[in-house]
């Protein structure tokens, strides 16, 4: 029996419709779940809008980046765990969270220049950068472009694999992608998929986050995943110089081959951590715990 049959239809309706009520009724909590009120939001304006973020902690800046159809949420439960050494920055890029929604479909340049839209707002001159999926290719960008504005980078699955086949993923639906329908089948099978690309230890309330969260983003006009499909960022690893730590979820079906691009990435470090494609809500100690080692604290 899977998790949605487990689950009451109407208690996980109920759920649905409360998540994401409180989402789009402004959104939203003092805080993310999980951080307390010493968090500071804040907003900055950029070439494509008001740019969301909070700041968690005092110390060298550590700038966190959500992965596509996700938000600054992604960290809510591991910034905590890194506040006492670093200046945490969760980031919503445009068109995700609490920023605003751009006028035209982002190219990966343009959201790591929201990004630095943020770092010009705090006045921060370098900062450490982080991201997982596509979030980890938007800090692979910075590291690229703005070279003198990262010292270190922890790139978190974001290993394409060779030949890979760009027509092919930008047909491929998505769970955005699944009509609504009056039955609700389209939460059902959206769930499933959620689940699959879950740990197999990962508690359903856990899955649950991303999950709401994704919901929220299918009423945004563009999906980021176009964007990070379209650039064609292993060209340029040679180019790439800011030495990177390369995580890899241990039951991340959607990391790619990992290891073998950290063979590809001389000075680059290389640490496989528990968990699924949701990594930092499922197991946030460890994953800040690869990240202090990695940063040195």
């Amino acid at each position: 029996m899977n998790d949605f049959s487990q689950m009451h239809r109407r208690r996980f309706f109920q759920l649905v419709n409360g998540g994401l009520a409180t989402m789009l009724a402004g959104g939203v909590e003092a805080a993310p779940r999980g951080i307390g009120p010493e968090l500071r939001r804040q907003y900055c304006s950029s070439l494509f809008g008001q740019v969301h973020y909070w700041a968690l902690g005092q110390g060298p800046a550590l700038v966190l980046i959500h992965q596509s159809a996700q938000s600054s949420a992604e960290y809510a439960a591991v910034a905590p765990l890194l506040s006492d050494r670093y200046r945490v920055i969760g980031i919503d890029l445009p068109g995700h969270g609490q920023s605003d929604t751009p006028d035209h479909e982002l190219s990966c340049d343009e959201y790591a220049d929201a990004v630095i839209a943020v770092l010009d707002d705090q006045r921060i001159n370098v900062a450490h950068v982080g991201g997982h999926h596509g979030g980890g290719v938007v800090a692979f960008n910075l590291g690229l472009r703005y070279p003198q504005r990262v010292a270190k980078a922890v790139l978190s699955g974001v290993a394409r694999t060779e030949g890979f086949d760009l027509q092919a993923a930008l047909d491929m639906p998505m769970s955005r992608d699944l009509p609504v329908d009056s039955d609700g089948d389209f939460l059902e099978k959206t769930w499933a998929i959620y689940r699959r690309m879950s740990a197999p230890d990962t508690p359903p309330e856990v899955t649950f986050e991303p999950f709401l969260v994704s919901l929220q983003q299918r009423l945004r006009a563009y999906d980021m995943h176009y964007a990070i499909y379209r650039w064609d960022w292993l060209q340029y690893l040679a180019d790439f110089k800011i030495p990177a730590l390369l995580l890899e979820g241990a039951d991340d079906s959607f990391a790619g081959k990992v290891k073998a691009l950290h063979q590809r990435m001389p000075g680059s470090e290389y640490r496989k951590v528990p968990g699924g494609a949701w990594q930092f809500y499922e197991r946030p100690a460890e994953s800040a715990a690869a990240i202090r080692a990695f940063l040195g604290a």
